[in-house]
C-alpha cells in the first residue's frame, strides 16, 4: 500500500507540476501581453507629447496673431476716430461753404438773365468789351474761420 500511496502521491505532484506550468505558460502571455502594451503605451506618450508641443506652438502662435491684429485694429480704430473727428469739424463749414457758393449761383443766374434781356445802349463801334457777369474768384461774405474752410477756398481757387 505505500507503494500506491507513492505512487498517488506522484501522480498528485506530477499534475501540481504539469498545473503550475499551465499557469506559469499562461502567466507568460499575460506578461508578454502586458509588455507589448507598455511598448505602445510608450509610443502613444511621445506621440502625444509631439502633439501637445505643436498645439502649445500653435497657441502660442496663435495669441502672437491676435496681439498683432489686435494692435493693427486698435491702430485703424484710432485712426477712424481721428477722422471721423475730423471730418465732424469740417461738416459745419462745408455746409456754410455750400449755402454760399449756392446763393452764388443764384444771384451768378440772375445777372445773367438780367445782362441778356437788359438792351443794348451803345453802339457797337464804341462799345468796350464788358466783363463776364460771373465773377471768377467768388467773394465771400464771411472770411473763412477754420482750417477747413481756408483749403476748401484754395482748391476752389485753383479750380476757377
Amino acid at each position: 500500500m505505500s507503494e500506491w500511496i507513492r505512487a498517488g502521491l506522484d501522480c498528485l505532484l506530477i499534475a501540481i507540476v504539469l498545473y503550475g506550468i499551465f499557469q506559469m505558460s499562461k502567466l507568460i502571455r499575460h506578461l508578454m501581453g502586458l509588455r507589448q502594451g507598455r511598448i505602445e503605451m510608450e509610443r502613444f506618450v511621445h506621440e502625444f507629447n509631439a502633439t501637445v508641443i505643436r498645439a502649445e506652438a500653435g497657441v502660442k502662435g496663435l495669441r502672437q496673431a491676435a496681439r498683432d491684429s489686435g494692435d493693427d485694429l486698435e491702430k485703424l480704430v484710432e485712426k477712424a476716430t481721428l477722422v471721423r473727428d475730423e471730418l465732424q469739424l469740417i461738416l459745419p463749414s462745408a455746409d456754410q461753404i455750400a449755402e454760399r457758393l449756392s446763393q452764388l449761383a443764384s444771384s451768378s443766374a440772375a445777372l445773367t438773365k438780367a445782362a441778356a434781356t437788359a438792351p443794348k445802349a451803345v453802339s457797337e463801334s464804341q462799345a468796350t468789351p464788358t466783363p463776364s457777369p460771373i465773377p471768377t474768384a467768388m467773394p465771400l461774405n464771411d472770411a473763412p474761420s477754420s482750417r477747413a474752410e481756408k483749403e476748401l477756398l484754395q482748391a476752389l481757387k485753383k479750380l476757377s
